[in-house]
């Protein structure tokens, strides 16, 4: 049974790309105008959609954090160049970035960033260390770069003995889902059109193509209001703009009134079954009282104690009288035999 009611309102499918925008940047961007007609659309679903993994893990205004070194009161902001990295060069990088930085606070400070080698178990964690310093210096995470340094967002770490190690594993792959947020839909949490949970799964500088499954339970409410122009913007976990470096992207969307039969199928089903049900319920309870009108009743003591006549009474008087013991010093009385007289033979 079709999920869209095609009387009345025939479905039409509509292709989006960032690159035919009239406002905003390839990440979040305003659609072109399109006629729908006097189509009275209730329903809005993403088809198909094509989206590059583009991105870069250290990507811009998400580049920074900040090192305390208690010795002169030095705060200061710590930027790793915008980029891709992996775990051999971002260790490199970080270490170089911080003692220039540590230099130019005016302390000179050396740090060393370290990953495990090949010849030891991979923890997935760096090891940080300082040298040339008096006392402890401690990094400072806000909203950036402690998923690739292995921290938690808004923490101060404290070095113990000149050293500090990761607390989590570090995440350089960084956006591992991403979320396509509309004002074309309505009653979506946060505004989201559909989710592409394969995204993380691709290569990096590759194409995440994502395929609709499931239409009836990814709908969203169609936003029927007068505009004919909507946002579209592209988001991590985080509620980062995913920033595609200039690559655009682009998606399907198929408008359509729902079909409501199928709701009224289903209720008549259930009306159905529960009707089913409470057959074989009062079917069930006429077993019951047939079995029990027919069954005869449990005999009594009464009924299984035999009755006793008077004629009878005394067929079961005991030969030999008795009586209780205890009440008479005889328990028996027995019959008094006579003698008999012997004569002698003549």
């Amino acid at each position: 049974m079709s999920i869209f009611d095609s009387s009345s309102t025939t479905p039409i499918v509509i292709n989006f790309s960032s690159k035919d925008r009239v406002g905003g940047t390839n990440s979040n961007f305003i659609s072109k105008p399109i006629d729908l007609g006097i189509n009275k659309y209730d329903s809005v679903c993403l088809i198909q959609s094509s989206i590059p993994r583009s991105f870069y893990n250290i990507p811009t205004n998400y580049n920074t954090f900040r090192i305390s070194e208690p010795t002169g009161s030095k705060n200061f902001l710590v930027t790793i160049p915008v980029g891709s990295y992996n775990k051999i060069n971002l260790a490199s990088v970080l270490a170089t970035t911080m003692t220039a930085a540590s230099l130019a606070s005016g302390n000179g400070w050396t740090y060393t960033c370290s990953y495990p080698s090949a010849l030891v178990g991979d923890t997935f964690k760096y090891t940080f260390a300082v040298s040339g310093n008096a006392t402890q210096p401690s990094f400072i995470f806000t909203t950036a770069m402690f998923r690739q340094m292995g921290f938690e967002e808004n923490t101060t770490y404290a070095f113990t003995s000149s050293s500090l190690v990761s607390v989590n594993c570090i995440n350089l792959a960084y956006i591992t889902r991403a979320f396509i947020k509309s004002n074309v839909c309505l009653n979506a949490q946060d505004g989201i059109l559909e989710e592409i949970l394969n995204y993380g799964s691709y290569p990096m500088l590759s194409l995440a193509y994502y395929q609709q499954v499931a239409f009836d339970l990814n709908t969203r409410t169609y936003n029927d209001s007068a505009i004919n122009s909507w946002s579209f913007t592209l988001v991590d976990s985080f509620d980062q703009i995913i920033d595609l470096n200039g690559i655009p992207w682009s998606f399907s969307l198929v408008f359509y009134k729902r079909n409501d039969t199928h709701e009224l199928h289903k209720n008549e089903l259930l009306i159905s079954n529960e009707e089913r049900l409470f057959k074989i319920m009062e079917e069930q309870t006429k077993v019951k009282e047939q079995i029990a009108s027919v069954s005869e009743p449990q005999p009594t003591f009464q009924q299984i104690a035999p009755s006793y006549t008077s004629s009878t009474a005394e067929m079961l008087q005991p030969i030999f009288e008795q009586q209780p013991y205890g009440l008479s010093e005889t328990i028996f009385q027995l019959p008094t035999i006579p003698t008999i007289e012997t004569k002698p033979n003549p």
